[in-house]
């Protein structure tokens, strides 16, 4: 198998700053040769202004030393816009549907970095090389089945600043969850 490395195939830089603009985007990957045996993990980062700083932190990752989140799972730290931290454990069965749903989630990243547009003109294509990219969407439909596989199994969990009724209305939380946003909310009332 080869190894879980895809910052050098589908990214043009690991760390775009734009002074002018207050926009910063940070790109950091542990890789993995087989990760049923290493940590993996995959983190973006995006910081920029708006009426104040919006920070925020994606990541999908595996940690098979830890035991909080041993299993595949993606993390969300939106603490600027008062959901906080909460995380998503992935029902994943092999190395093959692990990076199914790590391209799947470079995909939607896609979808992230593309809504800084209107602060960056062409920052999307800055960091992402989107002739690759825009082939995952296969990937990304396989990502949002094990996400609905997920919320339906209630394997979501929060920090307990979290406030899972914000995610509801959230226009980027709803690229990775979609309608999901709202259940989520629901459930945690």
């Amino acid at each position: 198998m080869k190894p879980f490395h895809f910052t050098k195939i589908y990214f043009n830089t690991t760390l775009f700053e734009d002074s002018d603009n207050n926009i910063r985007i940070s790109v950091k990957e542990t890789p993995s040769l087989d990760v049923t045996e290493e940590d993996y993990s995959l983190r973006i980062e995006t910081r920029h202004y708006e009426e104040k700083i919006i920070h925020r932190n994606y990541a999908i990752e595996h940690h098979s030393k830890q035991e909080k989140h041993s299993k595949p799972h993606m993390q969300f730290k939106f603490h600027t816009e008062e959901i906080g931290t909460f995380w998503i454990t992935l029902a994943i069965n092999d190395s093959e549907e692990y990076k199914q749903v790590i391209l799947g989630f470079i995909y939607k990243i896609s979808e992230i970095i593309s809504k800084l547009e209107k602060y960056h003109d062409g920052i999307t294509e800055k960091i992402l090389v989107m002739d690759l990219v825009n082939k995952l969407k296969k990937e990304n439909n396989f990502l949002d089945y094990k996400i609905a596989q997920s919320i339906k199994a209630k394997t979501i969990e929060f920090d307990n600043k979290a406030n899972p009724k914000q995610i509801a209305d959230n226009p980027l939380l709803k690229i990775f969850l979609g309608e999901n946003c709202r259940k989520i909310a629901n459930s945690h009332n």
